[in-house]
């Protein structure tokens, strides 16, 4: 299950309201002493918070890092692959009268898996071949297709697969920063429920305290619903390797 953003806002600012308010307040700290409750603790409240704004905020930055990776990734993969889908149409014609050409472009030109990273590295194997065999380069180029532009192709490729390892990268580090701020969070949640939970006897004749610390005071009769928090979110478990139709 994922946080949404409006529920990671708003645990939060529940949570700095709280645990600042209580740092700030010398009545309320005198008040939950009998509680075990004393400076040193409620330090390490805010400390608490304090990572886990961080671990939220780096969380926020790898995210975006990803996002930015991956764009980068998909258009220069798109750009590739057209050129080689070109590229092949016309290769396939220059070898047309050849088996045992075509046989070779044949199985160069099929991926180990469906995989990106397999796909691109067979894009890169074809375009190797192709660059190695000065007659076939020749026919291209009856086509328009010169050396030039057949290099400037398999650079295509390599950069793509450059990016992906980049994306790769992003993406882990991505995943890396959810599990710590889940950590952090999970931590923050539960000194936040024993704070409340110490608050709620500690000032129990002054509601308005409470209030002012973000905790809801009702009328008597009413049941006090129970206290929700985001739930942990799941990194992102995808390769991101998924399949790529042969052209």
């Amino acid at each position: 299950m994922f946080y949404s953003k409006k529920s990671i806002g708003n645990f939060l600012l529940k949570s700095k309201t709280l645990i600042y308010g209580v740092d700030e307040d010398d009545f309320i700290k005198q008040r939950i002493l009998p509680y075990n409750f004393d400076q040193l603790r409620i330090t390490e409240c805010v400390v608490i918070y304090n990572e886990a704004e961080k671990a939220e905020s780096v969380k926020l930055q790898e995210f975006g890092e990803q996002l930015e990776a991956r764009v980068i990734f998909e258009q220069i993969m798109e750009e590739a692959e057209t050129e080689y889908k070109k590229n092949k149409d016309f290769l396939k014609l220059v070898v047309r009268d050849n088996p045992e050409k075509q046989e070779k472009l044949f199985l160069k030109g099929i991926p180990r898996s469906q995989k990106i990273s397999d796909v691109l590295i067979s894009r890169r194997e074809v375009y190797e071949w192709v660059l190695s065999d000065d007659e076939v380069v020749q026919g291209m180029s009856r086509f328009g297709i010169t050396r030039e532009a057949l290099e400037g192709a398999r650079q295509k490729v390599i950069d793509a697969e450059t990016a992906k390892r980049k994306y790769d990268q992003e993406r882990g580090e991505a995943q890396d920063a959810t599990l710590l701020r889940n950590d952090a969070f999970k931590k923050l949640s539960d000194v936040v429920d024993e704070l409340e939970t110490v608050l709620l006897y500690a000032l129990e004749d002054r509601p308005q305290l409470m209030e002012k610390l973000g905790i809801p005071v009702l009328s008597p009769g009413y049941k006090r619903k129970e206290k929700t928090t985001p739930q942990p979110e799941e990194p992102d478990q995808s390769t991101d390797d998924t399949e790529v139709p042969q052209q």
